[in-house]
């Protein structure tokens, strides 16, 4: 359950489509793989900032789950408001 509403606070944070919630699973484009988790590969293929991903994966397993983004992307719009 905790999962599941972490995922839904994704979409109402990262704001219009970049992150969505559908049962309880983590849905960004970046994901191509479909796997739930950011990969870096396809992170910088997406365009993320390439110095950003160590920072946003926090348990260094060279992934990014749905926590982990979310975490990330409230920390680097809140560090780059008004920029």
């Amino acid at each position: 359950m905790r999962l599941t509403s972490l995922c839904l606070a994704a979409a109402v944070l990262a704001g219009a489509g970049t992150v969505a919630a559908a049962q309880g699973r983590f849905i960004h484009p970046a994901d191509t793989s479909k796997d739930d988790r950011i990969s870096q590969t396809e992170w910088v293929a997406y365009k993320l900032p390439a110095a950003e991903f160590a920072k946003a994966d926090k348990n260094k397993d060279g992934q990014i789950d749905g926590p982990e983004f979310v975490a990330w992307d409230t920390a680097y719009k809140a560090a780059h408001k008004g920029h």
